[in-house]
């Protein structure tokens, strides 16, 4: 039987670095706010990994779709329709943009702006209850560098000279090129540990985006 859910919240990701970071970014809101927990849990049947955001009173149901690639950002509209509408009907459900407006005035880029618009009219046809846009002229690594000490400590480094120059994911490439010996930065599940040691009241306090309508959510 499934768990009786108030309501729905689902991301719509760029890439697998993005989830680990909105995952943290959800257990950090389950410490300031006590009684709060996030639970990873899966549907026997289909395989889906989702997850459930509980206290005493009410359960979440929190769904996550990584695009990855152009191709998968159509097919986040159908995967909105039948992991998250059809799968509850009954509930309301925040539906979360997460993604990176600068690479579209670029000559090339995976995502285009007008494919993300047309995700929201999908959406809106699919009965989301509120589509929010988290998106910003920014990687997710030029949010995590917003904690530069953070990452200093984490390398086990003094402050010094972020590198200039190119985007945020280009700059923590370089950065951890610095500590030489075949230091490398890691994307998606491998970056855990990174994210993990970062200061995400701090990030929160200065990011351009709004993470508290998360937190609201």
């Amino acid at each position: 039987m499934k768990e009786e859910f108030a309501r729905g919240v689902a991301f719509i990701l760029e890439g697998d670095t993005e989830k680990v970071f909105y995952l943290a970014l959800l257990e950090h809101f389950c410490k300031r706010h006590a009684g709060w927990e996030l639970i990873k849990s899966n549907d026997p049947k289909s395989g889906e990994i989702y997850y459930v955001l509980r206290n005493e009173e009410r359960n979440i149901v929190i769904k996550i779709f990584v695009v990855g690639t152009i191709t998968q950002l159509a097919h986040s509209g159908t995967w909105f329709e039948n992991r998250c509408h059809r799968a509850y009907p009954s509930l309301k459900w925040t539906v979360f943009l997460c993604y990176d407006t600068d690479d579209y005035m670029a000559n090339i880029t995976k995502f285009y702006e007008g494919d993300w618009a047309e995700l929201r009219k999908r959406l809106a046809k699919s009965k989301a209850g509120e589509v929010v846009d988290l998106a910003a002229q920014a990687d997710i690594e030029d949010i995590m560098l917003l904690d530069s000490d953070g990452i200093f400590k984490f390398l086990g480094i003094g402050p010094c000279q972020i590198p200039t120059g190119g985007k945020g994911k280009s700059k923590m490439k370089r950065l951890f090129r610095l500590l030489g010996s075949g230091s490398a930065y890691h994307e998606g599940m491998r970056a855990k540990e990174l994210v993990d040691a970062l200061d995400l009241d701090f990030i929160i306090q200065r990011a351009p985006l709004d993470f508290q309508k998360i937190e609201k959510a």
